[in-house]
């Protein structure tokens, strides 16, 4: 089968093929991925075609839809990473935890250099408050990416806070957030919301949490936010 773009390590080959993975939060972190393998240079424009067709029914909520090309993409090229990790969120989305994970374990497998899947189960490992298991993950996916990784730091600094580490999680979520330059992760002022609470710092808190009803007021814990907010807003200043 043809490749939808050239085998060899031609820069430009590599910005097709990056932009063309660029799907969901996880598929997106590979774009400035320094390393990119032989088999996602080898993509047939067949499995490609189909993977952009996953792409954007996932994007429409059209989840059933959105699976059935996903498969049809791995079903043509089976070390298809990305059409694996964006298949993972497509289950998990469908409340197929178990599957949704099964998949990026195999995009991990299939290319073990691609940060995309450790971010994948980074996730599902945060989901299940295994921060010893996030905080590995995070460190594998920085090794492969330490220069554009903000969604790594993320979870770093998640680990890191959960593990009882205000100060480095306060770092790396920093860090994070000079990086996320188009506020992909709102998630980063929540937890530095949490982080400053922790440290006693109510206007530290408080301008997190402004910064994150502002970039993600429909979030599901923006009810709390608010309250927390307003709280901290009717307090008396010290």
């Amino acid at each position: 089968m043809a490749p939808i773009v050239g085998t060899g390590p031609d820069s430009g080959d590599v910005y097709q093929l990056t932009n063309a993975e660029a799907c969901n939060s996880w598929t997106e972190s590979g774009l400035h991925s320094p390393a990119v393998s032989v088999a996602r240079l080898r993509i047939p424009g067949k499995a490609a075609s189909q993977y952009q067709k996953a792409c954007g029914a996932l994007k429409d909520k059209k989840l059933s839809v959105a699976e059935e090309h996903a498969r049809k993409a791995i079903e043509v090229y089976p070390d298809y990473a990305a059409a694996w990790v964006v298949l993972g969120q497509i289950l998990n989305e469908e409340h197929k935890t178990e599957d949704a994970r099964g998949a990026c374990l195999q995009a991990q497998r299939v290319d073990v250099g691609y940060v995309a899947p450790y971010l994948c189960l980074a996730e599902f490992a945060a989901q299940a408050k295994d921060w010893q298991e996030v905080g590995r993950l995070a460190v594998r996916a920085l090794d492969l990416d330490p220069v554009n990784n903000f969604y790594a730091l993320y979870y770093s600094a998640s680990a890191a806070f959960y593990s009882d580490r205000p100060a480095e999680a306060e770092a790396k979520a920093l860090d994070a957030v000079k990086l996320d330059k188009w506020n992909h992760l709102p998630q980063l002022h929540m937890l530095l919301a949490r982080i400053y609470a922790g440290n006693g710092d109510a206007r530290g808190q408080a301008a997190q949490l402004r910064r994150y009803l502002k970039l993600a007021p429909s979030a599901e814990d923006s009810a709390e936010a608010r309250q927390t907010l307003a709280k901290l807003e009717a307090a008396p200043p010290k």
